[in-house]
């Protein structure tokens, strides 16, 4: 069974599911392509929503109850999606911001669309020397990260994970970030794919989708890795065993700046 490690599945509380109904209507689509955990997680410290831990349990309650009641095999395990603030170390230390699933061992991060922040790598060390994994959010849909991907490498090299939407793997948001996505998966950056799903339809939580494209960029064994074996080892708080996905990884390509310098 899968695990879903970015979802918008809590009704109300920020640009995700609008209602109870559409919560429903989601975690339905989730069960139908096999994903038996989804880790909500609203969007926290980006200038538009606020959702501190108390609200997040309080919301993961109801959503419990209603699934219950509608009788859909669904896990929900709480988390967030953290913008990268410098208010965001002292959130995770007093526990107003939650880890992926509450554990205490990684937090999903998240960047602005077109940016990375100044002292984002100041910020990352911050929380790795709390003991906690950054785990990128959606990297290939930053604008940045998409001129210069070897950022995103470095602070691979420093600690950290990336994850990919599928929906950026399966071309729905457009050439330029499937190829974007190709790379940082073909290059070791990725280590999860998650379906950031924010509704039941166009942005749904399916994860399957992915399996063929990085099974062709990379190997069937990666593919395994990114979309099953590492979603489910962080949402158990266990520790990921990434020379397994080093090993199935194909030969790094050259970068396109290296490439354009004859390197």
């Amino acid at each position: 069974m899968l695990t879903d490690l970015h979802c918008h599945m809590l009704p109300g509380i920020d640009d995700g599911s609008r209602e109870m109904e559409q919560s429903l209507a989601m975690a339905r689509i989730a069960v139908a392509d096999g994903i038996s955990t989804t880790v909500v997680t609203p969007h926290h410290l980006n200038g538009v929503y606020s959702n501190p831990a108390q609200r997040i349990r309080s919301g993961i309650e109801q959503l419990n109850d209603a699934l219950q009641k509608a009788a859909i095999g669904l896990n929900i395990l709480p988390g967030c999606e953290l913008h990268l603030t410098p208010e965001l170390p002292a959130e995770l230390d007093c526990g107003s911001a939650l880890t992926i699933a509450n554990k205490g061992k990684a937090a999903l991060v998240e960047l602005p669309v077109h940016t990375v922040p100044m002292g984002a790598e100041h910020l990352l060390e911050q929380l790795l020397a709390m003991g906690l994994t950054p785990v990128i959010a959606h990297p290939e849909r930053n604008s940045e990260l998409r001129r210069m991907p070897q950022r995103l490498g470095e602070w691979v090299q420093m600690g950290c994970l990336g994850q990919v939407t599928v929906q950026s793997c399966t071309g729905r948001f457009g050439e330029v970030v499937q190829q974007s996505a190709k790379f940082m998966v073909q290059n070791g950056y990725i280590h999860v794919a998650a379906s950031d799903a924010h509704r039941d339809r166009r942005r749904i939580p399916q994860l399957t989708p992915a399996r063929e494209p990085i099974s062709k960029w990379t190997s069937i064994e990666a593919a395994r890795l990114i979309i099953e074996a590492y979603p489910t080892d962080l949402a158990a708080g266990r520790q990921l065993e990434l020379e397994l996905l080093h090993r199935a990884l194909p030969t790094p390509k050259k970068p396109w700046w290296r490439k354009m310098v004859g390197g």
